[in-house]
């Protein structure tokens, strides 16, 4: 009996271990992979993933979408008389290849007292340049009405030629003021300026007559420098008054990208949609704008189109480096106000050049002064620059050798030329000074210029204005930042004259070379008007353009010496 139920008890056991062991090898088999099964051969494989989409093309879309967006908002109707007249204007008064996003307007008819009511009727009726003038003069003395009756929501500005000039030629901004501090924006700065005597009046403020008181820069770099008035500047009493200017400025961001043409397609408060042209090809874009400082946004192209874009901007990288190099050495010589290289009291050309090679041997021994036929002539400038004389042939040579880091040095550094990366002297150039001369050096170095000789009905005297500035609009392509014009005609003593003439900037509309530095009297900025208009017989005798070689030693691409410069301000 015993045993029955020790076989029993042991039995039961068995069963329990047998169960255990069951479940063990369930859970096992559970957890083993499982065999793959072998490939069907009537199944089609899995396509692969879609590659990433390119970040390029993302951006080029939302750029496209962005556009069209912009586009259906109302548009601004900007300035289309003054657009019709651009080269005509900028070919005459100085100032800048502004955008307008609305047409500054006169002050309302209803609100001219009575007594000033002629005078605004002669501004809307008169002769045109000729009313400026009469108006002038007639308030001559009254600033706050003057510049009621010819400013334009604070702007000087006229979409007529003749009106532009007699505007920049006519008045000051002290005809316009008399307040001891006003504001001033000019392209996308805005500057306090302050009321002052000018250089050498022997009176004060209180003092001093209209004619004797001029504007200063109140501070910053130019701080107590004068200040002229340019066509487009736009003034105000107080800096908020300058907050939501109508202007853009569209040439600091074609000089810090390099487009050649902008065509505006439609214009908001907050953006312009334009198409850029990149050597041959245009490309649709958004300008966005921060007041009257613009940003290129985006640019919408298809593949190809963004491998162009990048192909030119690698091939043209040095020269965009290069002109904003060359503005800021053109800044500096304005600044010292170089002499003209001719004798005190001369009045012909004969004696043009000969005062720099007597300079440069009193420089070198430190000497104060120079001597020429008895006359003395500083060395060094009030601030302790080497102070050399000019002639129009020097400010080309001497920009181009200043942009890549040649000039002299200045005190109380030991008196040396140093040789940065572009001098003239080591390719061999006989003579630096003469305009028929620099055109024959430059055609013996290909490799430095390309040289334009002007021919036939080319040769478009000044004297018939509307076909000179048509012809420079129609030929527009052929000229270029950095490029050398020189004219020849006669001048008032019968003779005839040459000078060299360099082109700084182009309007980005137009394409009109518009910015031109030369050297008469003292480094200038001048217009073709300022230039020629003394002898407008005059006309255009060559161009010189600068090869990439030029450009790459102003930047100092072979050496990296070179830093990157930002595009000036223009004030």
């Amino acid at each position: 009996m015993r045993s029955d139920v020790a076989l029993t008890r042991t039995m039961a056991l068995l069963r329990k271990l047998v169960g255990l062991l069951a479940i063990a090898t369930l859970v096992s088999c559970r957890n083993a992979a499982a065999p793959q099964p072998a490939p069907d051969s009537g199944t089609a494989a899995q396509p692969a993933p879609a590659p990433a989409p390119d970040p390029a093309e993302l951006e080029s879309r939302a750029c496209a979408k962005r556009i069209d967006e912009l586009r259906a908002e109302p548009a601004q109707p900007g300035a289309p008389e003054f657009d019709k007249q651009r080269q005509h204007v900028l070919g005459r008064a100085r100032g800048e290849p502004m955008v307008f996003i609305r047409e500054p307007a006169r002050v309302a008819a209803d609100s001219i007292p009575d007594k000033i009511r002629s005078s605004f009727d002669l501004l809307l009726k008169g002769p045109p340049g000729g009313r400026i003038v009469q108006v002038a003069k007639r308030h001559e003395r009254a600033a706050a009405t003057l510049r009621q009756l010819m400013l334009r929501d604070g702007y000087v500005y006229s979409p007529d030629p003749h009106d532009a000039l007699a505007l920049v030629n006519t008045l000051r901004i002290a005809d316009l003021f008399d307040e001891p501090e006003i504001w001033l924006m000019r392209r996308a700065a805005t500057v306090r300026l302050m009321r002052s005597p000018a250089s050498g009046a022997k009176c004060t403020v209180a003092t001093c007559p209209p004619s004797m008181i001029e504007y200063r820069y109140a501070e910053g770099p130019r701080q107590g420098r004068a200040v002229d008035l340019l066509f487009g500047d736009r003034f105000a009493l107080t800096e908020a008054e300058l907050a939501q200017p109508l202007h853009r400025d569209l040439r600091a961001v074609a000089a810090e990208h390099g487009f050649a043409r902008a065509r505006i397609v439609h214009a908001t408060d907050r953006a312009l949609v334009v198409d850029l042209r990149y050597g041959e090809k245009w490309f649709p874009a958004i300008l966005d704008s921060k007041g009257a400082a613009l940003t290129l946004s985006c640019i919408s192209a298809d593949a190809p189109g963004r491998e162009a874009l990048q192909a030119w901007k690698r091939a043209n990288a040095s020269r965009i480096e290069a002109n904003l190099r060359i503005e800021r050495a053109l800044d500096e010589q304005l600044d010292e106000a170089l002499r003209f290289d001719r004798p005190e009291g001369v009045k012909h050309a004969e004696l043009d050049g000969k005062m720099r090679p007597v300079w440069y041997d009193a420089y070198r021994r430190k000497q104060p002064y120079f001597s020429y036929d008895d006359v003395s002539y500083p060395v060094w400038d009030a601030k302790g620059r080497a102070w050399p004389p000019q002639v129009c042939v020097d400010l080309v040579l001497d920009t181009f050798e200043r942009a890549s880091g040649t000039w002299f040095t200045s005190k109380p550094d030991e008196p040396k030329r140093v040789v940065g990366g572009l001098d003239f002297d080591a390719y061999g150039i006989p003579n630096r000074r003469a305009v028929l001369a620099f055109e024959l050096f430059a055609k013996s170095k290909p490799d430095l210029f390309e040289t334009t000789r002007f021919q036939g009905a080319e040769r478009i005297p000044f004297s018939e204005r509307a076909k000179f500035f048509d012809y420079l609009v129609e030929h527009a392509d052929e000229f270029h930042p950095a490029d050398v014009v020189a004219i020849q005609g006669r001048k008032k003593d019968g003779l005839i004259h040459q000078h060299a003439i360099l082109i700084e900037s182009l309007d980005p509309i137009t394409g009109f070379a518009y910015g031109l530095a030369d050297q008469m009297k003292r480094p200038r900025r001048r217009t073709w008007e300022g230039i020629m208009a003394e002898a407008p017989l005059r006309s255009l005798l060559y161009r010189v353009h600068p090869t990439d070689r030029v450009f790459e030693a102003i930047v100092g691409k072979a050496s990296g010496k070179a830093e990157p410069v930002q595009a000036t301000s223009g004030l």
